[in-house]
């Protein structure tokens, strides 16, 4: 059965087709079969894959409603054709990103350092309060480790008490800001830390 990750955040921009994508490509480079669900009307993930052409690894399925969605978590969860299934949500929060929560083995909340950051990535985890029992995770990505801001993160973060905060930070660099529509080239340096997370995920999820 598959494992179902699902990239939530409920402000736009914070990098969840991102981390969707690179995550999928370091997902495969560990030996893992990965299908993305493009639940976001923007198709930003399907439109990438189209880009990055076969050598990306993986397939992205166009699921932009609540009913599409469901339907293909019900169909590719049992399948043995897949290890994981990663759903790309769209910002805001509405009946995909319900769904894509409720079934959810594990829920994946990219965000910055930023003050900004904080108070939405706040708003996301308040939303997930209904939803007690889906395991959350925060993952700082884009940070520059000799900010400040990232010890302050860390420490409002670390006080969550509805999610875990990631041990893997994804750090900014220009290869992750130029990454998109592209092959990740996720085994070599500039994407060591996506790997890292990669393993990181895949541990939680055969614990859970």
């Amino acid at each position: 059965m598959a494992s179902v990750l699902s990239i939530v955040q409920t402000k736009g921009g914070s990098g969840k087709t991102t981390t969707t994508m690179v995550l999928a490509r370091a997902l495969v480079a560990l030996g893992e079969s990965v299908l993305v669900l493009d639940s976001d009307k923007q198709r930003s993930a399907t439109e990438w894959a189209d880009d990055a052409g076969p050598d990306l690894g993986f397939e992205v399925m166009s699921v932009p409603t609540g009913r599409t969605l469901q339907s293909a978590i019900d169909r590719y969860r049992a399948s043995p054709e897949y290890s994981y299934l990663i759903v790309d949500t769209p910002p805001g929060s509405d009946d995909i990103v319900d769904k894509a929560s409720v079934n959810a083995d594990l829920v994946l909340v990219p965000t910055g350092v930023s003050p900004l950051d904080m108070k939405r990535t706040q708003a996301t985890l308040n939303w997930f309060e209904d939803n007690a029992d889906t395991p959350v995770a925060v993952v700082l990505t884009n940070v520059d480790k000799r900010e400040k801001l990232l010890d302050l993160a860390q420490e409002t973060l670390s006080s969550q008490a509805r999610a875990a905060l990631a041990d893997t930070i994804i750090p900014t660099r220009s290869a992750t800001r130029r990454v998109g529509s592209t092959v990740p080239r996720v085994t070599t340096k500039p994407f060591r830390e996506w790997m890292e997370l990669a393993e990181e995920v895949r541990t939680a999820c055969r614990e859970l």
